[in-house]
């Protein structure tokens, strides 16, 4: 178990703790660019990844609920997502087209009462269904279930009890957003996310292409962002 913070690493138990954990980093990294553009290099992301894990390493307190590698996984994939937003991974053309769909899929569940369809959310965004795909198959590297908000991160000792609270309610509400997917994107998140199943590999389960694996996913990132969009204002 790495030590806490207020206890000092000798350079052999840190070099230990770095081989003992070096591939949960390249598992991360792995699963991470299975999403995201060809040109993005895994070995770039792997090393962005150990600089989160060297991060987490002097950083982590033992603390009941939360194990290091929880803690690590967190830290890890902050690292990762940082650089590619530094190298602008989702261009600006790419977050016009988000928040449109994410306006139309919003505007349609406060109307229907449910989760709208492909065929509704393109219609109410201007789009033909083709083009509708073409922008979910676009958006490979959206990611929001790993990109948590600040208040879903890891609690340190010294947090404050409304900061609990509102951890707990957005976590909640994720939850929720999980539950009232469509059963075909419930089924892809629980594959890729519980278990860690790269696209390929689920489009092989699924007798699906890759691409629309990744389109799938997509939507279903699409519609956890309108929900946690609406907790982040509920708890504003």
């Amino acid at each position: 178990m790495p030590l806490a913070r207020s206890q000092t690493y000798s350079n052999s138990s840190l070099d230990e703790d770095i081989k003992k954990y070096a591939p949960l980093v390249k598992k991360i990294a792995y699963q991470i660019v299975s999403r995201l553009s060809a040109n993005v290099e895994v070995d770039d992301l792997i090393q962005e990844g150990m600089t989160g894990l060297l991060d987490a390493l002097q950083r982590y307190k033992p603390q009941p609920n939360l194990s290091f590698e929880v803690y690590a996984k967190t830290r890890i994939r902050g690292a990762i997502y940082d650089s590619c937003r530094q190298n602008d991974v989702l261009p600006r053309h790419q977050r016009d087209q988000l928040t449109a769909l994410e306006k139309a899929t919003r505007s349609l569940e406060q109307k229907l009462g449910r989760a709208p369809d492909d065929n509704e959310i393109a219609e109410a965004a201007g789009l033909t269904l083709d083009e509708y795909f073409a922008t979910l198959g676009n958006m490979v590297n959206l990611m929001p279930l790993d990109e948590l908000p600040d208040n879903m991160m890891p609690m340190e000792h010294n947090v404050d009890p409304v900061q609990h609270l509102s951890m707990k309610q957005v976590g909640a509400k994720l939850e929720e957003a999980l539950k009232i997917l469509p059963k075909n994107e419930q089924l892809v998140m629980s594959l890729h996310y519980q278990d860690e199943l790269p696209f390929k590999d689920i489009a092989s389960v699924l007798n699906l292409t890759p691409g629309r694996v990744s389109q799938i996913h997509s939507q279903a990132m699409v519609r956890i962002r309108v929900h946690l969009s609406k907790s982040s204002h509920e708890l504003s």
